[in-house]
């Protein structure tokens, strides 16, 4: 059988372990280590025999295939990243980074460079996992579920020691928290049929460390209403360092679920308690964790796959994000989460596509014909990385509102705009009067509040967000003209206005010699929308874009991919899709006779064009008119970048035809 050659970056304990454990795998060898100590690496290669090396290129340079990174958390980004820039396959110990953002763009880039990258949860891979699960699934469905899971240990070691320091990501949660965490979300996925799940919500307590890490807390999770689980984790105190899984009738126990018997010379068990006869699963495991880890990668690499099914990148992603909630909320600070201090910001990228850019009347700058949507971003190093990608790939109009993500849309893109001094390069479109605030009063008021969290003295486009029928539509012209003549806004339009309210608003403006709506943002996207999304949304048919057209209005249609709608190939009862997971909302707004042809032929053409149908579907609306500017959502790099592709699509009549026809 062929072997993959593994090089280890570090010479400590796991990268020990690492070492030991390979010896037994049946497709894997060790070639070399890396590390800082010559004295460390000289150690280490007597007991393993391989090659050693105290510089990073040469390590990289060697004959190597695949990389087990073993540091500290805080190098895991550092070090993915420059193994993956060499198309060198990776498995990095848990956590895989220090916050989601860094381990967005390290997946983002892997399957950029197709190579393999796994988080290195080694209980993920072991038999005593799967024996867990399989009881879950038998047992453990249509009822109501507890999960308690803990993993701590007392740890009186110096402050500068990682468990303690913040410069090295130390604290209980990124430590041992990790585990508890992705086994109740497996738990959780398992019961519900799916790989994992992520809870709806978290509730904390902890305590934190006089260097600032957190030494002990918990979490109480909900998943949905009959799953909960309540987690804990401590570098302070010894706990019980188990798993229970309990209903009515049904009770599970596992001691050290994470070490799978490995203290015990591989004998694992489970104890089962059904409806009160209690048996004792056991085994015993002869290959360990670590080899069957190792053999799970390098069987993944050696098929040519991106990632485990046994820990995708998905599961890595949505387990970082929880930890990332749980730390925050605990009080942890880390540097690598300061936008200023992030190592995210060193990595270069190249631009996936340059977006063209028109001109817009009554703005003073060129847009892109893309908009980047403002409402999904997490955090302010999340937004101003997301915010940095799209302006380097030609980017430059970006759409917020005033009740996005409760103000914080408009507070992480006015501090990207000003800390990199792009006021006089970026189009802002900003949002006001939502309901139940759809009223002239309350533009002015929340107009000046968004300003002011965006630190800006203007908006260059400025929408109605929602209509307010009980208000005549000269009460809402006379009072966008009031906040144009102040100098507060360039252009004004509306979103999710009907065709006649819209209209009838403008002619009411040009008899007037009053400015009037240059620009419209409803929904519009290859499918139609059969029902609102929300209430109160409105979708722009063939006649409302006529009348657009032929008078030089602008549209911005939002949902512009219809959410998702042609991600999946697969039709009712199975289409769901990433924007909203409800299939509710996918068979109510989006399923129709019509709209599932359209979805047919989108793939079909997609096929022979060699793109992905959600990119298709985003360039039928770019090829649709030159005044149409896309706005999209994406919540990760890969979904810019897979905007931008859209943005290079060119269709011809014949084509943007045949998908509606």
């Amino acid at each position: 059988m062929k072997e993959v050659k593994w090089g280890i970056i570090a010479a400590g304990s796991i990268a020990n372990a690492f070492a030991h454990s390979i010896k037994y795998s049946e497709n894997a060898k060790l070639s070399c280590v890396l590390g800082r100590s010559e004295e460390k690496v000289n150690s280490f290669v007597e007991k393993h025999n391989c090659q050693p090396y105290l510089d990073l290129d040469s390590f990289l340079d060697s004959d190597i295939e695949a990389v087990y990174i073993a540091t500290p958390h805080d190098s895991h980004f550092h070090y993915s990243m420059e193994v993956i820039k060499r198309k060198l396959h990776v498995l990095c110990e848990k956590p895989l980074s220090v916050n989601s953002t860094e381990a967005m763009i390290l997946m983002n880039e892997a399957k950029k460079n197709d190579v393999f990258l796994m988080e290195a949860f080694m209980y993920r891979t072991h038999p005593q996992t799967f024996e867990i699960l399989k009881i879950c699934k038998k047992y453990l469905k249509e009822t109501n579920v507890k999960i308690s899971s803990s993993f701590g240990f007392d740890a009186p070691v110096d402050k500068s020691h990682r468990l303690r320091n913040p410069n090295l990501a130390g604290g209980a949660i990124l430590d041992v928290g990790c585990y508890p965490l992705s086994m109740a979300r497996l738990i959780a996925g398992a019961i519900n049929d799916e790989q994992y799940l992520d809870p709806k919500s978290i509730e904390v307590k902890g305590s934190l460390d006089s260097t600032g890490v957190d030494n002990k807390s918990s979490a109480n999770l909900i998943f949905n209403d009959n799953i909960s689980a309540y987690i804990e984790t401590s570098i302070n105190e010894e706990l019980q360092n188990n798993l229970i899984i309990k209903s009515d009738k049904v009770e599970v126990e596992v001691s050290e679920p994470w070490h799978c018997g490995q203290f015990q010379e591989g004998k694992y068990s489970i104890k089962l308690n059904l409806e009160g006869k209690k048996t004792i699963i056991s085994n015993r495991d002869e290959v360990g964790l670590f080899t069957r880890e190792i053999n799970e990668a390098s069987k993944c690499i050696l098929h040519g796959d991106s990632e485990s099914s046994l820990m995708s990148h998905k599961d890595s992603l949505g387990n970082m994000l929880w930890l990332e909630k749980w730390y925050l909320e605990t009080g942890v600070k880390y540097p690598q989460n300061i936008v200023e201090k992030s190592p995210i910001f060193s990595c270069q990228y190249e631009p996936v596509a340059k977006l063209a850019k028109s001109e817009i009347d009554g703005v003073s700058k060129k847009g892109s014909r893309l908009v980047f949507g403002c409402d999904n971003q997490t955090s302010q190093l999340h937004a101003s990385t997301m915010f940095d990608h799209f302006y380097n790939n030609g980017g430059n109009i970006f759409d917020t509102a005033y009740i996005y993500n409760d103000g914080k849309s408009d507070q992480y893109l006015g501090e990207w705009i000003n800390t990199n001094g792009l006021s006089k390069e970026i189009i802002v479109l900003g949002k006001g009067a939502h309901t139940p605030h759809c009223e002239p009063k309350f533009i002015k008021q929340q107009l000046e509040e968004s300003l002011e969290r965006l630190k800006l003295e203007s908006l260059d486009i400025y929408c109605l967000h929602r209509d307010n029928l009980d208000i005549p539509v000269e009460e809402f012209i006379d009072a966008l003209n009031e906040i144009h003549s102040a100098g507060l806004v360039s252009t004004i339009g509306a979103s999710n206005w009907t065709l006649e309210r819209f209209e009838n608003a403008n002619n009411y403006a040009k008899k007037n010699k009053k400015i009037g709506f240059k620009v419209l943002s409803n929904n519009f996207s290859l499918a139609n929308m059969n029902k609102p999304v929300w209430p109160g949304c409105v979708n722009c048919n063939e006649q409302y874009l006529n009348y657009l057209f032929e008078n030089d209005i602008y549209l911005f249609p939002w949902s512009s991919q219809a959410r998702g709608f042609f991600l999946e190939k697969d039709l009712y009862p199975k289409a769901a899709h990433v924007a909203n997971p409800s299939l509710e909302e996918e068979l109510r707004v989006w399923h129709d006779e019509i709209n599932l042809s359209r979805r047919e032929k989108c793939f079909q053409l997609s096929e022979e064009l060699g793109c992905l149908p959600i990119e298709l579907a985003l360039a039928y609306v770019i090829n649709k008119n030159p005044n149409i500017f896309p706005l999209v959502g994406p919540r990760s790099v890969y979904e810019s970048e897979s905007c931008m592709k859209a943005s290079l699509i060119t269709l011809d009549d014949r084509q943007m035809n045949w998908l509606t026809s």
